[in-house]
């Protein structure tokens, strides 16, 4: 994963550089105010018993001075923003997280297949000992435990690599079978039409200018389906956010 001794800290795996994304480009792609995500990174005073307590970061990035994410990272964001979706306290999951964390023995647990097997039991364990954590696993029609459906949606979009962790994140879509992937490999991480280099937000701030999609798409030698799903995924993006 790393390379490199005291002086000079070299990635060779793009997924886990510590400096990828900036704190507002991250907000902008797990569709969060960018307030909430900080609370997440660097914690919040919250009150307490008439005090002011000093919460703890949900997830652990790197702070030098402001926070920056890997991709590894922005897909436990996504995840937690799926936990959000269902009321559940961000002071829960991050119990529920340490729980599973340390049962499985290893970092960054929502950015793993293994939370489909190992994980899904564990949180469902920790939520037997705690009633008030009902809603990080329910129980399906068919008896099966899942996670909540936000939390599986986020699951399905996501490609997985031989290591188990994330390699790949295809929002709105099953994984691979996308128009629009975000890869790490690729255009540092921004999402890209499918295939290509080329970034969605290029694509869609030419058609915002005024030009027609059949010029961009003819520009870019891309199909107009194309030029399309950059523009919806963008919008989507730009959509207000709930506070």
């Amino acid at each position: 994963m790393f390379a490199g001794n005291d002086e000079e800290l070299i990635v060779t795996d793009k997924r886990f550089d510590p400096a990828l994304y900036a704190l507002p480009e991250a907000a902008r792609l797990a569709r969060l105010p960018q307030q909430t995500l900080r609370n997440w990174l660097v914690g919040r005073r919250y009150p307490a018993g008439g005090n002011l307590i000093e919460g703890l970061p949900v997830i652990a990035v790197l702070r030098d001075p402001e926070p920056s994410l890997s991709f590894i990272n922005l897909v436990e964001v996504v995840a937690l923003a799926g936990f959000r979706e269902t009321g559940v306290s961000m002071q829960r999951v991050r119990r529920a997280l340490d729980y599973a964390g340390r049962e499985m023995r290893m970092e960054h647990p929502l950015a793993s297949e293994r939370i489909l097997t190992d994980g899904m039991d564990l949180f469902w364990q920790y939520q037997e000992r705690d009633p008030g954590d009902r809603h990080l696993v329910n129980i399906s029609r068919e008896g099966q435990r899942v996670f909540p459906e936000a939390v599986m949606r986020y699951l399905q979009e996501i490609e997985w690599g031989t290591d188990l962790f994330a390699a790949r994140w295809w929002p709105g879509a099953a994984a691979q079978a996308g128009p629009v992937v975000i890869d790490p490999a690729r255009a540092f991480g921004a999402p890209v039409l499918a295939g290509t280099g080329i970034r969605t937000e290029d694509v869609f701030h030419r058609f915002r200018g005024g030009e027609p999609i059949r010029e961009v798409a003819d520009d870019y030698g891309i199909a107009i389906e194309q030029v399309e799903a950059a523009i919806r995924l963008e919008t989507k993006l730009l959509e207000p956010l709930a506070a």
